[in-house]
């Protein structure tokens, strides 16, 4: 939320580590260290119970890090709605309602990425979540 320049601070932030031995590098590390912000990391293409979709890297805009060997890399804002949709907790329902009016997110928009995600989660929650998502914030 911070980086999509929502929100001026976040609780938490959470990593996409695609490659498996850079998520392991990282994995060793975060052990290593206190960062001081909680840090959530998910492998592969997950974030949460989502499965990103395959076209997620091209659809993200580059961050400039300043780190010579990290690319950072922002979710584009449809993904980041869906890669919420599951949990939908209050915090999430909240980012979301941001997401949409900062980046002016249409309902079918989200309903046509929404569509195409699978997860490693329930099928039904999300379903369920994105239906009053869709009728409550639109």
């Amino acid at each position: 939320m911070t980086l999509l320049g929502i929100k001026a601070s976040t609780k938490d932030i959470d990593f996409n580590i695609p490659n498996k031995v850079d998520y392991n590098e990282f994995r060793r590390l975060y052990k290593k260290i206190s960062p001081g912000v909680t840090i959530d990391y998910y492998p592969s293409d997950m974030v949460f119970s989502e499965v990103l979709l395959e076209n997620y890297i091209d659809k993200a805009s580059d961050y400039k890090s300043g780190f010579r060997n990290i690319k950072v890399k922002i979710l584009h804002p449809l993904d980041f709605v869906c890669s919420k949709i599951s949990r939908s907790n209050e915090a999430d329902i909240e980012d979301i309602k941001s997401c949409i009016k900062a980046y002016n997110l249409k309902k079918n928009a989200i309903a046509k990425r929404a569509g195409l995600y699978v997860r490693a989660g329930s099928d039904e929650v999300f379903r369920s979540s994105l239906k009053i998502i869709l009728r409550n914030l639109f």
